[in-house]
């Protein structure tokens, strides 16, 4: 796990809050974080958004995020967010007066944005997935039983054809061993090839269960999608 500064000693836990996406990597180090309270103790999840936004987020529609915070029952909001993008970052992490922010970046394929933004603010920058091996990741994935589905592929790195076959899935096991075996895809996504959404997780109270959606290009069909249609959250008892 990654800390920009050293991790001192202390008697109580750090507050923490965690960039969330919905997808598979952010929801993986909630649960990392979640299983040390004596050392860490998450206070908000975040998700930034543009503040007047052309197109709807194809990879993580917001009606689902908000469902899963739900599930989660961890308080969250959305922060809306402008040019210049690393100022207004930095306020938005400045505000949330916590210890620690984080995020469930595995490389750093961003320039080092959030922990640019983190600069002159009291907050350090906490990754607990940073260079760790895909397999290893995805294997705690597999063994803590998340549901995860594939809602976007990147058509400039997966042919249309073959994204077809990965759009709307659930990302088990069989269809992590596909996606391996694609030329110029990151076994992880990491550099925008696909994306996911968590739909179950150990820490979701409830779970969210799609009755129906369709995969759909987006305009400027550099990116074939799944369009959530008919959806609801289910008790897990």
């Amino acid at each position: 796990m990654q800390v920009s500064h050293s991790n001192e000693q202390c008697t109580k836990p750090k507050t923490v809050c965690l960039s969330f996406t919905g997808g598979k990597d952010s929801t993986l180090s909630l649960h990392i974080l979640s299983r040390t309270p004596a050392l860490y103790k998450i206070t908000t999840l975040v998700t930034f958004t543009p503040t007047n936004p052309t197109t709807p987020f194809l990879s993580h529609p917001q009606s689902i995020i908000t469902l899963q915070s739900h599930c989660l029952s961890f308080p969250h909001a959305f922060f809306p967010t402008s040019a210049p993008y690393l100022s207004s970052y930095r306020e938005h992490i400045k505000s949330l007066d916590v210890d620690y922010f984080a995020t469930g970046d595995i490389l750093d394929v961003c320039n080092n944005f959030l922990g640019r933004a983190a600069e002159s603010t009291r907050t350090e920058l906490l990754r607990p997935l940073w260079h760790r091996p895909r397999e290893e990741i995805m294997e705690e994935i597999f063994k803590l039983g998340f549901t995860v589905i594939i809602t976007c592929i990147a058509l400039e790195k997966v042919n249309e054809d073959r994204a077809k076959e990965l759009v709307g899935k659930v990302l088990d096991r069989e269809l992590y061993e596909k996606l391996k075996s694609l030329d110029n895809v990151d076994a992880c996504g990491e550099f925008g090839e696909y994306h996911t959404m968590v739909l179950d997780a150990p820490l979701f109270r409830k779970r969210i269960v799609v009755t129906s959606g369709s995969v759909t290009k987006s305009e400027d069909e550099k990116f074939l999608y799944f369009k959530f249609e008919d959806y609801r959250v289910e008790s897990k008892e």
